[in-house]
């Protein structure tokens, strides 16, 4: 647990898979390439090329990784793919809903005081539109983007980027996700954390432990009101 004079001031909330349930797009994804595999080949390909781009100092948006990754996938898989199946498929990373435990969470974290702001991968353009398309946009006073510093996380450079936008010190946010990874990175840029056991989700055990892991985002709430 968070010792009482570190309790944070600020809740950074990953979005897609801690935020938003992907359920939709894993089927679209599986269904495209007619494979149970899918889905987790494609996503694992687009979070490790968004890393090469932090490693080789290029940048490319999420949404241009997302779709040559797609191809990436289909060439292992040795499927074909049309453009506009491609389209149809990402076009639902702006449709998504919020797992039906958020909405809850984060109305209790609001009531508490807490501020409230994300911090995703995403182009600014698409976590808009998830944010709208999920009634959540008025929970959050900030909806920040790596966008702006063009380092995907979990490089460090993302959250401390978070942490000037915020005007805090990173000491003084927690990172909310459903990502080991994220997890990690969070901590070693000097952020509290809290970890999300979303299905399929788990820590990696060579990082630091989270202060919190919790099933649902109502379980954190009440656990970081309660400090």
């Amino acid at each position: 647990m968070i010792e009482e004079n570190k309790k944070p001031s600020v809740i950074l909330f990953d979005v897609n898979e801690t935020l938003m349930d992907m359920s939709p797009l894993k089927k679209k994804v599986n269904d495209m390439f007619n494979s149970k595999r899918g889905f987790r080949i494609w996503f694992g390909m687009l979070l490790q090329y968004s890393l090469v781009d932090n490693c080789t100092g290029q940048y490319h948006d999420f949404s241009a990784i997302a779709d040559a990754t797609l191809d990436m996938t289909a060439k292992a898989l040795q499927k074909e793919i049309e453009e506009d199946e491609k389209k149809e498929a990402l076009a639902l990373m702006k449709k998504l809903s919020a797992y039906a435990d958020v909405e809850k969470g984060l109305k209790l974290l609001k009531e508490a005081g807490f501020r409230l702001a994300t911090l995703t991968n995403s182009p600014m353009p698409t976590l808009t539109a998830q944010l709208q398309h999920a009634g959540l946009t008025t929970y959050f006073e900030a909806t920040l983007s790596i966008d702006a510093v063009q380092k995907y996380k979990p490089a460090t450079e993302s959250y401390q980027y978070a942490a000037r936008a915020l005007g805090v010190s990173t000491s003084e946010i927690i990172m909310v996700a459903a990502h080991g990874w994220d997890i990690a990175g969070a901590m070693q840029a000097g952020l509290q954390a809290a970890f999300i056991e979303r299905k399929g989700q788990s820590l990696y055990p060579l990082a630091s432990k989270p202060q919190f892991v919790c099933k649902d985002l109502v379980e954190f709430a009440n656990a970081i009101i309660k400090l």
